[in-house]
């Protein structure tokens, strides 16, 4: 699931690229960069939405109603008869998308261990350059035929009786007073009866508001950090086959194995940093990821000047090494920053600020290069990924070997 999040996502980026040899989809710099970030506004909604409702009617139910709504969103959208119909429908598809990433998280935290939870979660987040690599393997498959992009997306709807028998979160059950369910889901994962006790009233209640009563400071650092660390991944890949082509002079379907390259070095950046973490900690791995990935950032915006190709590649690849580790640490540190009650609404408002990140970035970054060039719009996105590691440096707190509350 995990990795057609990505599939479902990263689509875009190669969807614009193709729509330019299709006369009824013509559009502007913006209008396609609009395009890349209708999935990201819906995901804005979807994960503020799903994430509150995954606190109320609980994660394995909210988990399911995402996935729907993205597989089918994605198999109606390859049908769209205009680019702002495809828009609209993309706006679909992101609010499915943006309710299963907060909501997976979190229910796949509430399983783990602490002794392995911070790099379990960094390897579910390594899915996504799974998901990356294959989307760009099926757009060279497919080529120009951008509408069949979209339609393998829904192929994830498949998966639904796998996830039909899997148990619903026990720390879940037991906030919501449900001790008997609890415990006959903790027998079968450990064969062993247990003994459960009902949490205090004042801990079963879950708002926005409470986020910011309460976890004032944490809810500050990761809504700087989550619309840092998408800033720079939307801004970056979606338009990287743009980028590729602009400043090198190769062809689309050139900058699409290119794209490929840079996919591959997103599996080590995920292993590195699910090793980092229960190493050295989740505030020092993801600020240092951060920082990194907005220095290979400036280098390819100095090595755009000569146009030297191993340069220009060598930073795209660092980039994305950094940047998708990046991603691995904060999607395992988010949420053990909450308890349990507003886990599901935590994340969700953490994705949210994502989602105003990388909604905005693609929008940008278009402009931008219509008015100065790829190499200025790549600046902005490595600026924007080092004021989040300082971000992280000057507000984070270590979570590393604690239980979750």
């Amino acid at each position: 699931m995990w990795a057609f999040i990505a599939v479902n996502t990263i689509s875009a980026g190669f969807v614009i690229a193709l729509l330019k040899n299709d006369p009824e989809f013509q559009g502007s710099l913006v209008k396609l960069g609009s395009l890349g970030s209708a999935a990201l506004f819906g995901m804005l909604f979807g994960a503020w939405l799903f994430g509150m409702l995954a606190d109320h009617i609980g994660r394995k139910k909210t988990l399911i109603l995402t996935l729907v709504t993205f597989s089918l969103g994605s198999i109606v959208s390859s049908l769209a008869e205009s680019l702002d119909q495809l828009i609209a429908l993309r706006f679909i598809v992101g609010l499915g998308l943006g309710g299963s990433l907060p909501v997976a998280s979190s229910y796949f935290a509430e399983f783990m261990p602490r002794s392995i939870r911070g790099a379990m979660i960094s390897i579910l987040e390594s899915f996504w350059a799974i998901g990356t690599i294959i989307i760009g393997v099926v757009a060279l498959l497919v080529r120009a035929d951008w509408r069949s992009i979209l339609l393998f997306g829904g192929a994830i709807l498949f998966i639904l009786p796998l996830l039909l028998p899997l148990p619903e979160s026990p720390r879940f059950l037991l906030v919501k007073g449900q001790i008997s369910e609890a415990k006959k889901i903790l027998k079968r994962i450990f064969g062993v009866e247990v003994r459960l006790q009902k949490p205090p009233e004042e801990h079963r209640k879950a708002s926005i508001a409470d986020l910011w009563r309460k976890y004032s400071r944490r809810t500050l650092m990761l809504s700087i950090a989550w619309f840092s660390v998408a800033f720079a991944y939307y801004g970056f890949f979606i338009w990287l086959p743009k980028f590729l082509s602009a400043t090198l002079g190769i062809t689309v379907f050139r900058s699409f194995q290119y794209f490929i390259i840079t996919a591959i070095a997103q599996l080590p950046g995920y292993w590195s940093a699910a090793y980092l973490i229960e190493r050295i900690g989740r505030r020092k791995t993801l600020s240092s990821y951060l920082l990194l990935s907005g220095i290979a950032g400036v280098a390819f915006y100095l090595a755009t000047s000569s146009a030297n190709e191993a340069m220009i590649l060598t930073s795209a690849i660092l980039f994305s090494f950094f940047n998708l580790g990046a991603w691995g640490a904060i999607y395992a540190y988010t949420p053990e920053l909450y308890p349990t009650a507003v886990r599901g609404t935590g994340t969700g408002w953490a994705g949210a600020m994502a989602r105003i990140g990388g909604g905005i970035a693609p929008i940008l970054a278009g402009r931008i290069m219509e008015v100065s060039g790829a190499a200025l719009a790549v600046l902005v996105i490595a600026v924007v990924s080092i004021i989040g590691a300082l971000d992280v440096l000057a507000l984070g707190e270590e979570t590393k070997g604690k239980e979750l509350a």
